[in-house]
């Protein structure tokens, strides 16, 4: 029975509705179990509109032609990221190895001054290993074949000998080339070179019939016949013998563009002066066409030097000239061989970095090609490195200096690298040479 308006409720009837306003409450909070049942058939439906709704955003984004990520995009990639993308599918890994697509990459990377390209190899000084230098750290890679004498890198191909047997190595996709020397009885120089016209890259043996005669073969090998060959060389007494001059032996080259360079210093006494004045010289083999050419000399005491380093920086030949002295700073000139096309060209002073701190028996070494940073080696620590925009000296963190003794103070064997995709014909995987013990262990 309903209340009458102006009456107040009984204690009863109070509890009763109170009641029912809690059970017509929790009824409505408890799900019934219709919607149990369509709970996962909701999901479902969601997840599909989800997708759909997702499809059609793809189909609205515009993807690039395949042709246009191969010609472009990936030859723009370093060497390291190439290999990766190798996995993707079997027609990229074929496209990889074409001279083509291989070609391209290397010009876009001789191009790119980034630090990645940017390297110096060298040869550990205990000859336990091949060190590849970057700016901050070193990567030693062991077990590499005829790891003795570095002789120099081209294109991402490294050359180095070891007892008449030469190993030509590109780092990068772990192939090499291993091949021995003609038998010869005379004391010579190497060199490595590469000729554009026919993409063959070539050995170079300077052999003389004694110590005192400057040098009159050259044995040529080309990777493209794999054969040697013999050159003569016309007789040209500006060229030194081995024993005249010592440190020509001991120095390898300097190659720009595929083109190596040689420098050796000779005193020589000029008509009506009483002392010897002190030149550095430069000659130069021209893969193109098999020949040799003396450069014009560089004369120390008239710029005030006695020191005088080549080396391959922006792909130009560069003199760096200095006074060496010991616990000081000295300036460094920086010198270019201009108008060597066109004749025998001449030294011109670009610019001067410095000063250049050397402590006790450091010299410079090499230099960086893209930045024109100059390497610093000494008897012992790790290798240093000049920053000319910083002007700062910064050491290289795993690196260690190898002259231990007096006679090597020219110091030791190092060159430009640049990582490839580039392979000659006869190169097969390092992984090849675990069988008969020549390699025990690459990582890179």
């Amino acid at each position: 029975m309903a209340s009458t308006p102006g009456k107040p409720m009984t204690h009863y009837k109070r509890r009763s509705k109170i009641s029912q306003i809690d059970q017509n409450q929790a009824a409505a909070a408890e799900p019934s179990d219709d919607l149990d049942e369509d709970k996962p058939l909701q999901q479902i439906l969601s997840c599909i509109a989800r997708k759909k709704k997702r499809m059609r955003e793809l189909k609205n984004v515009t993807t690039l032609p395949e042709d246009l990520i191969l010609a472009e995009i990936l030859p723009r990639l370093p060497a390291k990221y190439i290999l990766r993308c190798r996995l993707v599918c079997k027609s990229w890994n074929s496209v990889f190895s074409t001279p083509v697509f291989v070609n391209s990459h290397l010009t876009h990377q001789l191009h790119n001054n980034s630090e990645e390209n940017d390297r110096i190899i060298t040869i550990n000084g205990f000859h336990v290993g091949v060190d590849v230098l970057s700016h901050t750290t070193s990567i030693r890679v062991r077990g590499v074949p005829c790891a003795h004498k570095l002789l120099g890198s081209i294109n991402g191909l490294v050359l180095m000998e070891r007892g008449g047997r030469f190993c030509l190595w590109n780092p990068a996709i772990g192939q090499v080339k291993l091949f021995d020397s003609p038998p010869l009885d005379g004391h010579y120089l190497r060199g490595f070179c590469w000729d554009h016209v026919q993409n063959d890259y070539k050995v170079l043996m300077f052999c003389d019939d004694s110590m005192f005669s400057p040098p009159r073969k050259i044995y040529i090998y080309s990777t493209n016949s794999a054969t040697w060959t013999c050159l003569c060389i016309p007789q040209n007494p500006m060229l030194p013998g081995p024993h005249g001059c010592w440190w020509m032996s001991a120095r390898n080259s300097t190659i720009v563009k595929g083109t190596p360079y040689w420098s050796y210093s000779k005193s020589l006494t000029l008509p009506g002066e009483k002392r010897e004045r002190k030149f550095f010289c430069t000659f130069k083999f021209v893969p193109e066409i098999n020949e040799l050419r003396i450069l014009p000399d560089f004369d120390s005491p008239k710029f005030r030097v006695n020191n005088f380093k080549i080396g391959n920086i922006k792909d130009r030949l560069v003199g760096m000239a200095y006074k060496l002295v010991e616990h000081g700073e000295t300036m460094v000139d920086m010198y270019s061989l201009d108008d060597e096309v066109f004749g025998n060209g001449v030294w011109s002073k670009m610019y001067s970095i410095g000063p250049v701190y050397f402590d006790y028996n450091q010299r410079l070494l090499h230099a960086f090609r893209n930045g024109g940073e100059v390497l610093i080696e000494g008897y012992f620590g790790p290798l240093t490195f000049y920053d000319p925009k910083t002007k700062e000296t910064k050491s290289i963190a795993g690196t260690t200096c190898t002259i231990t003794f007096l006679w090597e103070s020219d110091g030791q064997c190092c060159c430009t690298y640049t990582p490839s995709l580039v392979r000659v014909r006869g190169m097969e995987s390092m992984h090849n040479f675990f069988t008969n013990g020549e390699l025990k262990e690459f990582a890179l």
